[in-house]
């Protein structure tokens, strides 16, 4: 196979991962939208209301069975205080084991919730356009899976008021071994776009570090991922 054969491959399987990911996360976003606006007088409470949640649970649990790449998904919510409620965390997180889908029980205490305050994180702050999915990582993902990971996310709104964030987990060695099992070429580096590591077909680039531009030329770019191609000559020499 040529090398061209092979790199078409290659970007044709990052594509089905890339849209895979960032549809499911949409679709995540918005039927967790429509069980919430389904409830009378709707607010930022409501996602407390157990039947809210458990309709919640299962529109996560869909979509992991129904994407082959993800690895957990879920969503997080922030409730500010009000005359009537206190603050509150809400962590719904779902991942993949070998026997099945189990749950997260991550906001049991919410001491420990006010501690992880999951509000700081990357993937809870941005708002990525209506349609879309913003991407962070690759991360360690220590409260989870102590993995190199990484989570597309989405924001959910009720009235233009912010409830949350539906998010999706892909691991990075799922990734990796996706891209191995088709057709590449030699020395290609797969990059987020500040340019940290997600995937490389040569041992000497590690996921998570920075990769530096020099002797690689860009192949392909996405609205997330850059993928590169280090010249054997700088290799050699």
């Amino acid at each position: 196979m040529s090398s061209s054969t092979s790199l078409s491959a290659l970007i044709r399987k990052i594509n089905d991962i890339t849209v895979s990911t960032v549809e499911s996360t949409v679709a995540l976003a918005r039927s967790i939208h429509e069980a919430i606006a389904g409830v009378q007088k709707a607010s930022a409470e409501v996602v407390l209301d157990p039947a809210v949640r458990s309709t919640v649970q299962q529109h996560i649990k869909n979509t992991l069975n129904n994407n082959h790449y993800c690895s957990g998904a879920g969503f997080a919510s922030h409730i500010e205080s009000t005359e009537t409620t206190k603050e509150y965390w809400l962590l719904e997180w779902w991942y993949k084991k070998d026997n099945g889908l189990s749950q997260a029980h991550l906001d049991l205490d919410q001491a420990t919730q006010q501690r992880l305050d999951f509000r700081t994180f990357a993937w809870f702050k941005h708002s990525p356009p209506a349609g879309e999915a913003y991407i962070h990582g690759p991360y360690v993902d220590y409260i989870c899976n102590i993995s190199y990971t990484l989570t597309s996310a989405v924001p959910v709104y009720y009235h233009d008021q912010f409830l949350g964030v539906a998010a999706v987990d892909l691991l990075v060695s799922q990734i990796e071994a996706e891209l191995l099992s088709c057709p590449h070429p030699d020395y290609v580096i797969l990059t987020n776009l500040e340019n940290r590591i997600i995937f490389s077909s040569w041992p000497r680039f590690r996921v998570g570090e920075l990769l530096s531009p020099a002797h690689s030329t860009v192949v392909y770019q996405s609205d997330y991922f850059s993928l590169y191609h280090y010249q054997k000559e700088s290799i050699q020499g």
